[in-house]
């Protein structure tokens, strides 16, 4: 029957209020509205943080967070080995050829393999950036303007799985994919490539990759180019 709908007995109850009880009666339905209002805004915030995509855009590449960086510094001795490694820089003296953490970048495809995005190289491997870091900052920079790192150090298992080369400079901290920071078009980045290449020459040791896009591979092990 309509008398025993809870909605029936609220209605009838509201119609048996006062004039001033009904705009009280307003007054709390509105607040109670607005908290409920302001709480699913903050879970759908939440739910958005928690959901947030754990890189930024590169040209296109994805490249893994400042947060996910500090992460990674906080496990084990993360941390006290990236400073072993600023301080062999520093004292080859090309710590000023770029921030030394973008070193740590194994690559842009680590969520499409599930591996770490970030990977400290062996100490045996360090004096072979050196040479790397000098062409970089004396010779490329000046040609064609500052350049942001996409890959540096890979470990085997990550190289394996990124379907990398067996040979790659990567494995052994000798080579680095970049990417320019101007917008230099692609015909005219290959152009410049190829012409500092040609004009250090073989002596440079500088192996040149160039790949999709403004993407590119630079490494002093060996004079060759693809």
């Amino acid at each position: 029957m309509p008398s025993g709908n809870p909605f029936f007995r609220a209605k009838r109850r509201y119609q048996h209020l006062s004039p001033n009880q009904q705009t009280n009666w307003w007054v709390v339905f509105g607040v109670a509205l607005l908290l409920l209002l302001l709480l699913f805004g903050l879970w759908l915030y939440l739910l958005y943080k928690a959901r947030e995509k754990p890189y930024d855009e590169l040209h296109g590449y994805r490249i893994a967070t400042k947060a996910s960086l500090s992460q990674f510094l906080r496990e084990g001795t993360n941390r006290h080995q990236l400073g072993q490694l600023t301080g062999f820089l520093r004292e080859a003296g090309v710590a000023d050829a770029t921030e030394v953490e973008h070193l740590l970048r194994q690559g842009t495809d680590w969520l499409d393999i599930n591996e770490p995005p970030f990977a400290i190289p062996p100490k045996d491997f360090w004096p072979n950036m050196v040479p790397t870091l000098k062409l970089i900052r004396d010779e490329l920079v000046p040609a064609i303007g500052p350049v942001d790192i996409v890959s540096a150090f890979r470990s085997d298992r990550y190289n394996r799985k990124a379907g990398g080369s067996k040979r790659s400079k990567h494995r052994s901290f000798c080579g680095l994919d970049l990417v320019p920071r101007s917008n230099i078009s692609r015909k005219e980045l290959i152009e410049e490539l190829r012409n500092l290449q040609a004009r250090l020459g073989p002596d440079s040791r500088m192996g040149l990759g160039i790949y999709s896009g403004v993407r590119f591979h630079v490494d002093t092990c060996g004079f060759r180019h693809w």
